[in-house]
């Protein structure tokens, strides 16, 4: 039933994809005004990285919003402390894996100029969260999947590592000259 349930959410997004009206637009650390990260807490030591590249996105004068996906039910001790992160937990998505509710409408609400998804599987619940957000300028790690990224970065043998992830980010992103 799980799977069926997967394979009617892929459909229902990739119909929805279609719907999504965005303008494409490369931005920089300059030229942003604000960003969305997107992160999976089941990835080890996902918390300290993400912390310290939101800092460094605030100190580029850029406001920041984090979104971590949480696997259960609840969200665990821990991350209820963290000030300024929100979480979609298993509770906040319907049977076919939608995420839904209060911290889902924030997230389409912030609407920002970049949103770096650092997720290295292609979770359903997040590609709901990247493929239907209007951000202008979508980044992401490297696949083959159909996806709706803007920028990816390929970081080929080092899977997983989301500080090497977050590293390449901030090395890439700072290359880019958009145009006016």
């Amino acid at each position: 039933m799980a799977k069926l349930a997967e394979y009617i959410g892929w459909r229902i997004l990739k119909r929805k994809r279609k719907g999504v009206d965005r303008e494409v637009r490369v931005h920089n650390f300059g030229t942003a005004k604000s960003a969305a990260i997107l992160f999976d807490t089941t990835v080890e030591n996902s918390f300290p990285v993400i912390h310290e590249f939101r800092k460094f996105i605030d100190k580029q004068g850029i406001r920041c919003s984090a979104f971590g996906y949480v696997p259960e039910k609840e969200i665990p001790q821990e991350m209820l402390l963290r000030k300024n992160y929100s979480f979609i937990t298993r509770k906040d998505l319907n049977w076919y894996r939608r995420p839904r509710g209060e911290v889902t409408e924030n997230f389409y609400s912030c609407d920002p100029d970049m949103l770096i998804d650092f997720t290295f599987q292609s979770l359903l619940e997040l590609q709901f969260l990247v493929q239907l957000s209007t951000a202008r300028f979508k980044i992401g790690c490297y696949t083959e999947q159909e996806n709706d990224y803007d920028l990816m970065i390929n970081i080929t043998g080092k899977e997983c590592e989301i500080g090497y992830f977050a590293e390449q980010v901030k090395h890439y992103i700072s290359m880019l000259h958009p145009s006016k």
